[in-house]
């Protein structure tokens, strides 16, 4: 594969994990309004989740390595794009973290906001990703 064409395999991925990323958190969103739905979209949320913060995972490093092969002109890990994918992954993190105890009231309360923190950083993802799109 040609350093050219390797350029562009991270932003492809990269709008895959954003897609799946908002229906996942659509799906915990829905199950707040569709009580009869609650069960089925809760279950396929809780599934989807690791699977998703494995995604962003593996596209984050993605990112570094095309980067560090590929887009001499860009300095590794310089860019609010890589600083914004760490925010991404900490806000994911944090929903990992408290979909261990949605038991508790506090991190009941919790858990959706690092989901629509984490929706809003992808956004931003998008922004500054095709600013540096080659």
């Amino acid at each position: 594969m040609s350093a050219r064409v390797g350029a562009y395999v991270h932003p492809v991925a990269g709008v895959v994990v954003v897609v799946l990323l908002a229906y996942t958190a659509s799906l915990g969103l829905r199950a707040r309004s569709e009580r009869r739905l609650r069960a089925r979209l809760l279950a396929r949320h809780a599934r989807l989740g690791p699977i998703l913060l494995g995604l962003v995972v593996a596209s984050w490093l993605g990112g570094l390595l095309s980067t560090w092969l590929a887009r001499h002109d860009l300095e590794l890990g310089a860019s609010a794009h890589t600083r914004t994918g760490v925010a991404l992954l900490v806000a994911l993190g944090g929903s990992a973290v408290t979909a261990r105890w949605l038991d508790r009231p506090i991190v009941r309360a919790v858990h959706p906001w690092c989901g629509a923190a984490a929706v809003l950083l992808a956004a931003a993802q998008v922004f500054f990703g095709l600013q540096i799109t080659p």
